[in-house]
């Protein structure tokens, strides 16, 4: 009985610990497994990369993909996000090249390469810089 209390409990913890995330996990790629994703992306700090309404798409470099989860859904999660975490939902999110750090750290780097220049970006995919 105590081994079933003991395994129900810890479920219970996981499934809650899961449910209660900024992000979801929609694709893993062929680098970093599922642990690598979750501690880097939890303990990231995404303020300012939230829309509202909608969910904010991001990509690895080895093509997994993590979504944040809107503020709307956060709201209803019982999560509150300051209203400067949120961006406006019609606000492009500039492209960038993610990683995992060999320590578990998420990273962010830009192609300087297809874009030496951040005009050169916005000029390239036709945006207007905001």
């Amino acid at each position: 009985m105590t081994k079933l209390l003991t395994t129900s409990m810890l479920l219970f913890s996981i499934f809650l610990g899961y449910s209660q995330s900024k992000f979801e996990i929609k694709k893993i790629g062929s680098q970093y497994s599922m642990e690598q994703l979750s501690n880097a992306f939890g303990g990231a700090d995404f303020c300012g990369s939230f829309f509202p309404t909608k969910r904010n798409l991001i990509v690895l470099n080895d093509g997994s993909e993590v979504e944040l989860k809107s503020g709307n859904e956060l709201s209803g999660e019982g999560i509150a996000l300051s209203n400067s975490c949120l961006l406006s939902d019609d606000t492009h999110y500039v492209i960038s090249i993610w990683s995992v750090s060999a320590d578990g750290y998420l990273m962010r780097g830009f192609d300087s390469n297809a874009y030496p220049t951040e005009k050169e970006y916005y000029h390239f995919n036709n945006l207007e810089k905001q």
